[in-house]
């Protein structure tokens, strides 16, 4: 298949991964409108928060990587839903995967950070606000007990930054450059994770 056919052949892919961030964006948008929420996109130190959210992603997709190639069980599973999982954005140009990446940063920290977490921490206390955001981040990003777990403890150091931060600008380019290095490693560059490139 040629370029162009290859690049028409991921245009529904694209749009369904598209159109799923932007029902969590509606969803976001309604959540802080009905509770009439006010949302601090950047916090303080803005500067420092974009930095420190480059650094968060690739250090937290160099332990998840490890965990990915470690011979335990938490691994085996972990490279059974990455080799799952390829045949979905296989066909995604980089420019395509740079696109979703950035709308799941901004779509869904808006609506388990922005939102949730923060009507959580207002209706009960920052603790259990963190904890419950964290928590229906994991269920609605199921795909084993295991990435569950996994899931949760992303979740939970991204709303604990949110916390800190208390702007959003950091943790969505933290989600957003996770969600990059983890598509183009597992697209291009399989070996990295203990697994074999298609053909």
């Amino acid at each position: 298949m040629d370029a162009a056919g290859q690049g028409r052949g991921s245009l529904p892919v694209f749009f369904s991964l598209i159109g799923i961030q932007l029902g969590c964006l509606l969803v976001a948008l309604l959540g802080i409108y009905l509770v009439s929420m006010e949302v601090s996109f950047l916090g303080s130190a803005v500067w420092v928060q974009l930095l420190l959210g480059l650094l968060g992603a690739v250090v937290t997709y160099v332990v998840a990587l490890s965990l990915i190639r470690s011979e335990t069980l938490f691994g085996q599973i972990l490279r059974r839903h990455c080799v799952q999982l390829t045949p979905v954005f296989s066909k995604l140009s980089v420019a395509q995967m740079v696109w979703v990446s950035i709308a799941a940063g901004v779509c869904e920290e808006l609506l388990f950070r922005g939102f949730l977490q923060s009507w959580l921490s207002q209706v009960s206390t920052p603790f259990l606000g963190l904890l419950g955001a964290s928590v229906i981040f994991a269920i609605l990003h199921f795909a084993s007990w295991v990435y569950f777990f996994l899931t949760l403890m992303i979740g939970l150091v991204l709303g604990i930054f949110y916390q800190i931060s208390g702007g959003l600008v950091g943790v969505i380019v933290w989600h957003a450059g996770y969600d990059l290095l983890a598509l183009i490693a597992l697209i291009h560059f399989p070996h990295l994770l203990g697994i074999q490139r298609r053909a």
